[in-house]
């Protein structure tokens, strides 16, 4: 036979509705490499926002690193906003 007069297109691929859940190491793999983005994000934070009072750079580190799916403390927000704004280096806890 050939193809068919009703232009109906083939769907390739892997049907939604059959995808089988994301793997432990998967889901690890994927939290490692936030981690990492997060971590270059807070580097180039500490630079750009150096010298700046300390509650825009928590407010400016808290919509960055939540966007990446980070989450920390007030206490640890308030430590890196404060590291950042007086010049030192800083690390994710």
């Amino acid at each position: 036979m050939g193809p068919t007069a009703t232009g109906t297109a083939v769907r390739l691929g892997v049907d939604a509705r059959r995808r089988r859940p994301r793997s432990d190491s998967a889901s690890r793999q994927i939290a490692q490499q936030r981690r990492g983005y997060a971590g270059a994000v807070l580097r180039a934070l500490a630079r750009t926002h150096q010298g700046r009072p300390v509650a825009v750079v928590q407010r400016v580190l808290r919509e960055a690193l939540t966007s990446l799916g980070v989450r920390l403390s007030g206490a640890e927000l308030h430590d890196l906003a404060a590291g950042i704004s007086a010049g030192k280096p800083v690390a994710l806890p």
